[in-house]
């Protein structure tokens, strides 16, 4: 069975193409104003790339924070609940998914069946997510796919207590003002980050096992801090971490 998930987050919309259980083509955009016209671009690039006919396609599934301005989709899905599928179809024994995104963090506790029994979601404030890290590395001048290779080359990290962006930026600036080197800085910055995505993991109490999802699953200067930190083993997503989401949406239309 053919279908579509699609999850329009606050920054990024993404897309997955299934047959069964297999990806035939994925694709990622930025999401802006007109999320409209924009799905219905990605969808056909998705069956061009693909190789599929519209036709063919049984369900397209919408999740995430603008899932009813997807105009094609048959379904709408809890975000929470694609993200439990997907870790059920991938990681059956690990118990909680961290999603950290654009612009929040979302923890799900689930069960080896899929259920969600569970959540949290920091959706208030920005620290700790991709938006976090993007306006700090805007102000250091470092791209986002910069930081693991400039993490690499820090010989002191320094402290960055602040966790909200704004005032973070300021105290970014303090540091530069002050001769530190930025790559001590954005190593600082990783660990600051680890420590909010570690804050909100903590409050589900101990896990066997447990998974990061979301664009800053991308970030090992990250992810290997909450390795050494969190209680539990970390499960490393199979796939692209940022198509967790619409990789569940995906299966859960299957269901239909």
């Amino acid at each position: 069975m053919i279908t579509i998930g699609i999850d329009v987050g606050s920054l990024f919309t993404k897309a997955v193409l299934l047959n069964d259980d297999r990806v035939l083509a994925t694709a990622l955009r930025d999401t802006s104003g007109d999320i409209a016209a924009e799905n219905t671009a990605m969808i056909k690039l998705l069956l061009d790339k693909g190789g599929v006919l519209i036709k063919d396609v049984k369900a397209v599934i919408s999740t995430g924070q603008g899932e009813e301005l997807v105009e094609e989709a048959d379904f709408l899905e809890d975000d929470l609940a694609c993200l439990a599928a997907a870790t059920r179809f991938f990681l059956p024994a690990t118990e909680l998914t961290l999603e950290i995104g654009g612009q929040s963090i979302t923890g799900v506790l689930s069960t080896p069946e899929g259920d969600v029994v569970n959540y949290m979601r920091n959706d208030k404030c920005a620290s700790g997510t991709g938006r976090f890290i993007e306006v700090i590395g805007s102000a250091l001048g470092v791209k986002m796919e910069q930081f693991d290779y400039t993490v690499s080359m820090a010989a002191n990290k320094v402290t960055v207590s602040t966790q909200c962006a704004v005032f973070a930026e300021s105290e970014i600036i303090s540091h530069v003002n002050s001769g530190e080197a930025v790559a001590d800085i954005i190593a600082g910055v990783c660990e600051s980050t680890a420590g909010i995505i570690i804050s909100q993991a903590l409050r589900f109490g101990p896990v066997e096992n447990y998974t990061v999802t979301g664009g800053v699953a991308l970030f090992k200067s990250i992810t290997r801090i909450l390795e050494e930190k969190l209680p539990g083993t970390y499960q490393l997503f199979p796939i692209d971490p940022r198509y967790a989401a619409a990789y569940g949406a995906a299966l859960l239309g299957q269901q239909e």
